[in-house]
This record gives structure tokens, C-alpha cells and sequence, in this order.
């Protein structure tokens, strides 16, 4: 195999490989005895027919698949003789299919970004400070009090009491802006519970102090671009931050019904429902629990931390084709965000368009981090296994209510889906060996003064 690298930009190469004339000749004469195998022609035996008269009938160009099977492999050899390291889908010259001949080698070219080379210092060792989990006799108590709920008892209370927080109602609704009615903000035998803050910020404890069977309006302020419902969206909405005044909302309400509910009293038979041999068991359960969600937090920050460190160490500008696959790739989540929410892309406020060029930095600075712990994979030996893979499909399948199947088949025929997939767990494996190697000093948190 002949190759030689062309450098167009700082980071695109124009490979240009020739493959031997005798290879192209084995693999075309392997091509035909199979065509004679499977191929009927009047006057031939089975697997009899001359070649010549294949050739004829049949040409080479026909082989399209055998000829770009074949430049994929050479493709794949060049690029680990000469230690390019691609990124993205790369760009392959067919036309010396075209005039292909058995005879004479065949001569392809491959357009193709490279990453770039980067050294990232003193990744090991880093120090952070880390708040250390202290778990308090109330966050105990209050865990223990939804534990108790699951076993508790619903008690009407009487027409002449009046709703307190905790209290959970029944309740008809109709939302009303600017005296029209709201899209989406009516009900009927609606249940709350009074303090979960499940509704709008104010609903709630504007209910407090009415009792059953009273009829009565509220007024609360509602969220940004409530009226498209971009609430419900993780994303930012590019172009929905400009400043404008609160609306306000009038809720019509009609109190149907209040209920309180009486906790019972913690049992060794409530413990080992939830799956505990004794009330202390239980009690230490819920501790290593809430200690487990405070020490999750806190790693979040610190991965947080070393991920912006990462971009700072790292100068090198990002290839093109790896930015605007991650912009695609933020533009497809947030379309994917709005179609599970139920909204319609042009109803949602979302414009992609805007999205490119708001969204562009934030790429670019995704990428800077990504590029970073490849390359630190690449020095400490971490690679993505088969078993990450599965565990990834599962996870995906279990939040999307989908076949582990028919996941594994998405990603594996879509290439931009299977390169950020891989690039994510790379980057999960990779950044969980940073913080295995941090330094912690830790503090524990100041009581909240009153």
C-alpha cells in the first residue's frame, strides 16, 4: 500500500491512498467466482461460466460494496501507519470507482479531520475542598415522616375546618389570563398536598386558612414564557431572556374537600415492610441514604470543578466537525425534551436556528473538555468495554420505556450517535479516575443560624 498526507488546514488532511493492482485483482477475481456460485446462465453449468463472460454481463462497477469494503480496510490501515486520530465522519473520494480496472491499482482519496494533540498537566492530585455529609436528626425525622406516610390513614376533616400546610385537597381549578382562559390550567377533583410545591410558587399557600366548600380566586405570578410552556425544558431557550414584566394569573378555585393524614406509629412491622429487620435498621437505612445523596452532590460540584479545569488547561480550538456535532447534538436533546413533554417544536418556542449561534460557545467549550479526557484516556490506557456499552443501552431503554434492542440498534447504525455515546462514557470513566486521584480537605458545614 502506497499513502501519502496532504495538510489542507491546521486541523483537515487529505489522505491519498493507492491500493496494489494485485490486490484489486484477487479481490475482483474473488468477487466473480463467487458471482458464479450463485449466478444461472442458459448453456453454463452451475459455477462453469467462463469469467470472460461474466465480465461481460456483469462489470466491475457492480461490485460497489466489495470496492468500498476494500478502501475502508486500506482507509483503516493508513490511519494507524500514519497515527492520525479522526474525528467525525470523514470525507471519501468514490470517483476512482468509476474507471476502476482490474489490472491497474485503484487510487482513492479521504478528506478528514484530525484531533488535535493535547497535553494536559497535573490532572493527578488535584485539591478540593469537600463538604463533609452530616446527616441531622431532622433530615432523619422528615425522611421518616414520608416513610410513615406510605403506611398512613386519609381523614375527611369537617366542613367548618380550615386547610393547613400538610393538609391534602380536592380541588376544581380554571387558570384565567388577562380574563381569557389558560391553555392546559383547568381541572376537576384535582388532589394537592399543601407544602410539596408541586404547583405554581404561591398556589399553594394561598389555599391555606379556606375550608370545604368555599369558592374564592387566587392570583400568582407565572414563570418565563409560560405561555409555550418552556418551563417543562431543561434547555435554555435561546432568545426568550429578555427582560420583560411578571404576568399574573387568576385562578378560580372551588374547594371540594380537605383530608389530613394520620401518620402511624413506627413499628417493627413498618420496618420490615420496607425491607428492614428492626426500627433502628431502618433509622440507619434512611442515614446511609441521605449520606449517599450529599456525597453524590458533592461529587457532581467537584467533577463540575475538574471539568472547567480541563478547559482551561486546554488552548487547542476544537475541529469544526466536533463542534457542530455537539450543537447538533444540544439542539437534538432539547427537540427530544419538547416532543416528551407533548408540545409540538413550533408551539414550544424553540428555534434551532437561534440555537446554532447562542449555543455555539457553550459547543465549543463542551468539546475543549471532551477533547481533554480523550486525551487523558488515551495516556492513562482507559477504554470504553462491551459490558459499558450494555449498562449504557439498559440505562438509556429503562428512562426512554424502550426495548434494550432496539436502543443497541439506534445507536449502532447511526455513527454520530454511537461517536457521542462513546465519547460520553469515555468521559465518565475517564473523569471518575481524576476524582479518584483528587485530594480532599474536608469542612463540615455551619449550622443555619435563625
Amino acid at each position: 500500500m502506497e499513502y501519502d498526507v496532504e495538510e489542507l488546514e491546521e486541523l483537515k488532511r487529505k489522505l491519498n491512498i493507492t491500493i496494489p493492482e494485485e490486490e484489486v485483482s484477487k479481490r475482483v477475481n474473488d468477487a466473480y467466482k463467487q458471482l458464479n456460485r450463485e449466478m444461472k446462465m442458459p448453456g453454463f453449468r452451475p459455477g462453469k461460466i467462463p469469467q470472460k463472460v461474466l465480465e461481460k454481463q456483469v462489470p466491475m462497477q457492480s461490485f460497489g460494496q466489495m470496492f468500498q469494503d476494500l478502501m475502508q480496510e486500506y482507509y483503516e490501515e493508513a490511519l494507524h501507519k500514519t497515527g492520525l486520530r479522526p474525528t467525525g465522519q470523514p470525507e471519501i473520494d468514490h470517483a476512482g470507482l468509476q474507471d476502476i480496472k482490474k489490472n491497474e491499482p485503484l487510487k482513492f482519496s479521504v478528506i478528514l479531520d484530525i484531533k488535535p494533540e493535547i497535553k494536559i498537566k497535573n490532572y493527578k492530585g488535584l485539591k478540593f475542598k469537600k463538604k463533609e455529609a452530616v446527616i441531622t436528626d431532622e433530615e432523619i425525622e422528615e425522611t421518616l415522616g414520608k416513610v410513615l406516610s406510605r403506611h398512613g390513614s386519609l381523614e375527611v376533616m369537617p366542613s367548618d375546618y380550615a386547610a393547613a400546610k400538610w393538609d391534602i385537597l380536592k380541588i376544581d381549578f380554571q387558570g384565567f389570563f388577562a380574563d381569557q382562559p389558560m391553555e392546559n390550567e383547568k381541572a376537576d377533583d384535582f388532589e394537592l398536598r399543601i407544602g410539596e410545591k408541586k404547583m405554581l410558587d404561591g398556589f399553594e399557600e394561598q389555599l391555606i386558612g379556606h375550608k370545604a366548600g368555599e369558592e374564592f380566586e387566587i392570583k400568582v405570578i407565572l414563570p418565563p414564557n409560560w405561555n409555550n410552556k418552556t418551563r417543562r425544558i431543561n434547555f435554555p431557550i435561546p432568545g426568550a431572556n429578555e427582560e420583560q414584566e411578571d404576568d399574573r394569573a387568576t385562578f378560580k378555585i372551588k374547594l371540594k374537600e380537605i383530608k389530613q393524614l394520620s401518620l402511624p406509629e413506627l413499628t417493627i412491622e413498618i420496618a420490615k415492610r420496607e425491607g428492614f429487620d428492626s426500627i433502628d435498621e431502618l433509622r440507619r437505612g434512611i442515614k446511609v441514604d441521605l449520606q449517599n445523596h450529599k456525597d453524590q452532590q458533592e461529587e457532581l460540584k467537584v467533577k463540575e470543578d475538574i471539568f472547567n479545569i480541563l478547559v482551561k488547561e486546554s488552548d487547542v480550538m476544537p475541529p469544526e466537525s466536533i463542534i457542530e456535532r455537539e450543537l447538533k447534538f444540544m439542539i437534538e436533546g432539547t427537540k427530544f425534551q419538547i416532543a416528551q413533554s407533548g408540545m409540538k417544536i413550533e408551539d414550544s418556542g424553540f428555534e434551532p436556528e437561534k440555537a446554532e449561534k447562542e449555543w455555539r460557545e457553550k459547543a465549543i467549550f463542551n468539546t475543549k473538555g471532551y477533547m481533554a479526557l480523550e486525551s487523558i484516556a488515551q495516556v492513562e490506557n482507559i477504554h470504553i468495554t462491551q459490558q459499558d456499552m450494555e449498562a449504557e443501552y439498559e440505562l438509556l431503554a429503562e428512562q426512554t420505556k424502550q426495548k434494550v434492542e432496539d436502543i443497541q440498534k439506534r445507536i449502532m447504525s447511526n455513527p454520530d450517535s454511537l461517536n457521542q455515546t462513546t465519547t460520553k462514557l469515555l468521559g465518565q470513566k475517564t473523569m471518575t479516575f481524576i476524582y479518584s486521584n483528587c485530594e480532599f480537605e474536608y469542612y463540615k458545614e455551619e449550622p443555619k443560624k435563625d
